[in-house]
């Protein structure tokens, strides 16, 4: 069975996260009337955006192919779900807002594994049962950046 979660180097996080906070207010009205769950944005704009995005993506040798921006709002969460098919492995990135909450996956209703305060980039198995819980009083919206790709990076998850 693959890992749920891994955790990939990225040395220019805080500068990543700014650049795709920088497009969501430049680019989308995301931010201007907050909308919690899941919104495609255009990934090529967004890569236009982020030299840093695509230097990151480069050096996993990921070739992009779409986007989205994951947004909790307010004191819920997000509960157990699986990924919609065909898509398996995905990478979030944080954007804002990541401290204080928890990444957890599930198998058969167990936990099995769990990720706090997301301040690097994963690489996520989608088809392991997942949710996004608030674990202390913490700043919202919490927004993440999720992207697929062309070549899915199953293998970083073995």
């Amino acid at each position: 069975m693959s890992k749920a979660f891994v955790k990939l180097d990225c040395d220019n996080m805080p500068t990543i996260s700014n650049e795709i906070y920088g497009y969501l207010q430049a680019h989308t009205d995301l931010l201007d009337d907050i909308k919690y769950g899941w919104h495609f944005i255009d990934c090529k704009q967004l890569l236009q955006h982020s030299q840093h995005l695509v230097e990151f993506f480069k050096s996993y040798k990921l070739a992009p192919r779409h986007a989205a921006i994951t947004i909790v709002a307010d004191d819920s969460h997000l509960p157990p779900h699986i990924d919609e098919l065909p898509v398996v492995a995905k990478v979030n990135m944080p954007v804002v807002n990541t401290q204080g909450w928890a990444n957890r996956w599930y198998v058969d209703g167990v936990l099995i594994d769990e990720l706090l305060d997301l301040d690097k980039p994963i690489v996520f198995n989608s088809q392991i049962a997942h949710s996004v819980e608030k674990t202390t009083a913490t700043q919202v919206p919490r927004i993440i950046a999720s992207f697929t790709f062309h070549n899915e990076p199953l293998d970083l998850l073995k």
